[in-house]
């Protein structure tokens, strides 16, 4: 057992296979959404912290760049205009609604999925994990031995978390809250990775082979019990090219048992270190928002470019509200205790699964909109952006004249700068503010058809959004921000990254 990896130590081996972007901006719909709040020591890199009630407040996403008190509002919006009674205890039960809505829409989809049908659809994505996982050690050192290539599988995250969960399943028992795999588990768990290794794909080529492999691997009631409808679907998921389900299902569990293996670690953890260390972990930082971007090739195909990128959103936006619920203590917003979760877990799972197999991935967005619009977020979800000089590399948006046909260029790959070159084609001396996360952290004053730069560094505006407006004279010579603004998302890179935005300021 000393070889298996832990839940958070585990290789999630979730590969980018779809290009990284932030996607063509657009003005949001509502004019504010509500700053999640939390009493914290020490803030989460995508927080702000307030000194003054020792909490942590989100920071403001690329839909609501403007930082309000307890809101984010719209590009080119002022503060001032929001009005003050949102920020209400009526703003905090909507918010608190807003959270638990996502599980009783998702629940309620995948409560309805018979034991049997579970343990098949969890034996086939962990089948199609675990021929991927070979088939890619197999190109990189094409002679591994079977015993190396099992010490590999150990610590792969499908095997950690998905198949106590499978193994359960199948046997027609309840999945426990603590899932680890145990020893008594671990008979089973080699002969169906054994089965998988001898055999491959053949597995998966035809229904009559699959329940061969059940059966082979004692879940006999389980495949006797499908029914011709349920198999007819489960050959559709076999033919599958997309891994968007698979990978969502697999996700999910692996957030479950991450947060599960932290509070087993430290059972007097609290909510702010709890927090603090997912924010830190590959899991928020990597793996959910490739898995989610993978998904992008399929929910393209079915809909549009746009209504994909929104589709996205909306998926992260659920795995924000999943680990907020998983994280506190106590009762969740529904009234559970945290052990009894775990059911919850297992629909919305379920409900992951077939929101990609049964139905329009892009049903999501719709479903959940009601639910999500009032919540600022996730920006912790964006990942590493891949390369571009489009502006829908980093989202860059410019909302009337003032900084129209401004561009830009980010490589992953570089010396962690960040260059901002100001350029005036206007006939009065403005001074540019430029916001990071929400908050000021600086003005440069450009002269009447000049130039200027501002610097700064990937380590300081990483994961945060950059917003930029401008004071300029305007009716009878009073000074405003009107006009116009400027805003993009500045990403995260291991690779150090490096960012030029070439912003043109015109007479508006």
């Amino acid at each position: 057992m000393d070889d298996v990896a832990s839940p958070s130590t585990a290789n999630t081996e979730f590969k980018s296979t779809y290009r990284n972007w932030v996607g063509p901006w657009t003005q949001s719909a509502d004019p504010a959404c509500y700053r999640e709040a939390h009493f914290m020591k020490t803030c989460p890199s995508n927080y702000d912290r307030n000194e003054l009630t020792n909490t942590c407040w989100t920071e403001c996403p690329m839909d609501y760049p403007i930082e309000c008190g307890m809101q984010c509002t719209q590009l080119n919006n002022d503060c001032g205009r929001e009005n003050a009674a949102k920020v209400s205890a009526v703003a905090m039960a909507a918010l608190s609604m807003a959270s638990f809505g996502v599980f009783g829409q998702l629940a309620k989809y995948g409560k309805k999925v018979s034991w049997a049908v579970t343990c098949a659809n969890y034996l086939l994505v962990f089948v199609r994990a675990a021929i991927r996982f070979i088939r890619n050690q197999q190109v990189n050192e094409p002679n591994t031995p079977l015993e190396k290539l099992l010490l590999l599988l150990y610590q792969a995250g499908f095997v950690v978390a998905d198949l106590p969960a499978t193994i359960y399943a199948c046997s027609g028992k309840k999945v426990p809250a603590n899932l680890q795999l145990t020893r008594q588990l671990m008979p089973t768990a080699q002969l169906l990775l054994l089965l998988t290794v001898a055999y491959d794909d053949e597995i998966i080529r035809s229904w009559e082979r699959f329940k061969a492999f059940m059966k082979r691997a004692n879940f006999t009631e389980a495949a006797d019990q499908l029914t011709e409808g349920e198999i007819k679907s489960l050959e559709t998921g076999m033919k599958q090219n997309s891994t968007c389900g698979d990978d969502l299902k697999m996700l999910t569990t692996q957030v479950w048992v991450t947060v599960n293996e932290y509070r087993q670690e430290n059972p007097k953890i609290s909510e702010g270190d709890l927090r603090l260390k997912l924010s830190e972990s590959s899991l928020i930082l990597y793996d959910i928002p490739t898995v989610t971007n993978n998904c992008m090739t399929q929910m393209v195909s079915e809909s549009s470019v746009a209504t994909a990128y929104k589709t996205r959103e909306t998926l992260r936006k659920t795995y924000t509200v999943m680990i907020n619920d998983l994280i506190k203590s106590g009762k969740s917003d529904n009234g559970t205790h945290m052990a009894a979760k775990y059911n919850a877990y297992t629909w919305l799972r379920n409900g992951l699964w077939l929101a990609s197999y049964a139905w329009d991935p892009t049903d999501l967005s719709t479903l959940f909109a009601e639910f999500l619009q009032t919540i600022c977020g996730p920006t912790q979800f964006m990942g590493e952006i891949d390369d571009g000089d489009e502006l829908a590399t980093l989202g860059m948006g410019a909302l009337h004249k003032a900084f129209k046909n401004s561009t830009l260029s980010w490589r992953k790959k570089g010396d962690g700068a960040v260059i901002i070159n100001l350029k005036s084609k206007d006939t009065e001396d403005v001074t540019v503010n430029i916001k990071s996360g929400g908050d000021k952290i600086g003005e440069v004053l450009l002269k009447a058809g000049g130039t200027a730069q501002w610097t700064s560094n990937v380590t300081t505006l990483g994961g945060k959004t950059l917003y930029m407006d401008r004071w300029r004279p305007g009716f009878l010579g009073l000074p405003g921000t009107g006009g116009g603004s400027l805003v993009l998302w500045v990403p995260i890179s291991r690779q150090g990254g490096h960012l030029e935005v070439n912003a043109q300021l015109n007479v508006s």
